[in-house]
């Protein structure tokens, strides 16, 4: 359902508003924003992983009970494939967030002093 004009003008003016009075926090919204909206396209279909898993699980007992390997094969591919699509966006979310790596993390107390530097700037 679109705005109202009337409603369209006033999120106009509060985002100016929210733009001149902090524009640190605009940006960083903006950037929330953007990484949400990411997040979601490269997001797999949990659904789709249960029926690849399900399905490969299938395959390979079925292969294995009536003596085919390459349908046994088949099924452990299937199964492998669906939990790599799973990890895989577990791990590009985890690269996208803002933590820091394990080579450039810095103890407590150095993240506590570099809080209190950069409040102490603004």
């Amino acid at each position: 359902m679109p705005l109202s004009e009337h409603e369209q003008k006033l999120l106009d003016q509060m985002e100016r508003a929210i733009l001149t009075e902090d524009p640190r926090f605009a940006s960083t919204f903006r950037d929330t924003l953007k990484n949400v909206s990411k997040k979601s396209e490269t997001s797999p279909n949990f659904a789709l992983v249960i029926v690849g898993i399900v399905f490969g699980v299938m395959a390979l007992l079925a292969g294995v009970s009536i003596s085919q390997p390459l349908l046994g094969v088949l099924g452990f591919v299937v199964i492998v494939l669906s939990l790599s699509s799973l990890r895989g966006a577990k791990a590009s979310w985890k690269k996208k967030s803002s933590t820091p790596s394990t080579k450039s993390r810095k103890s407590f107390m150095q993240g506590i002093e570099e809080r209190w530097d950069n409040r102490a700037d603004n």
